[in-house]
């Protein structure tokens, strides 16, 4: 039902597992002491480009543990993983993840010339595990121009609720800016131009 990764325990120090070419995390949770693993960096950024934000993780030895995706930190070039933490939860209990918001279709205001703007990307829902998608669809068809579409107007999956202000603006359609600048431009041109032939005129 959950996706599986599968990780080694640990006991190194992080620098010596890096190394290596792992990435050291920890399992917490409620009830449990916390668990320290490693896993190899291309099998770790793998799994999470495709998993959900709740998953299993194995620990060698150390048994599984149904968790869900805490936090992942990066260097500061955002390039090199260099840990990550799961939080162990309880498929019967009620959990509070973050999910992203992939938007589908055309905005009707696009189609008129409008701009769309993507203002919400991810967004906080509360439901079992089982309940949890990997992310969460919004249909833009029907965006007008000079419309949106709050959080509230948008259908939460089944099972689910949102844990966000039902009150934020997640998408968006205007008309697209005008530049001034062009014009401004042009006013300085014809000023040039009138300058050179009145100082020709001047000169013959």
């Amino acid at each position: 039902m959950y996706e599986l990764l599968k990780t080694e325990w640990r006991e190194e120090p992080v620098k010596a597992i890096r190394k290596e070419g792992y990435v050291p995390g920890v399992v917490y949770g409620k009830g449990i002491e916390s668990v320290n693993f490693k896993v190899p960096s291309i099998a770790i950024r793998k799994f999470l480009h495709h998993s959900g934000k709740v998953f299993e993780v194995e620990v060698a030895g150390r048994g599984k543990h149904l968790v869900s995706l805490d936090n992942v930190q990066w260097d500061h070039m955002g390039d090199r993983m260099l840990h990550v933490s799961f939080h162990k939860i309880s498929a019967n209990e009620k959990t509070t993840v973050t999910l992203p918001i992939h938007f589908e279709g055309e905005a009707a205001g696009k189609k008129e010339g409008g701009v769309v703007h993507h203002v919400l990307h991810e967004v906080e829902v509360t439901g079992l595990p089982g309940d949890i998608p990997e992310f969460i669809s919004v249909d833009i068809t029907a965006l007008g121009m000079h419309g949106h579409f709050s959080l509230k107007d948008i259908p939460c999956p089944k099972g689910l609720e949102w844990a966000h202000d039902v009150e934020a603006n997640v998408v968006s359609c205007h008309p697209p800016k005008v530049e001034v600048v062009a014009e401004e431009t042009t006013d300085v041109t014809e000023e040039v131009v009138a300058e050179v032939e009145s100082e020709e005129q001047e000169a013959a």
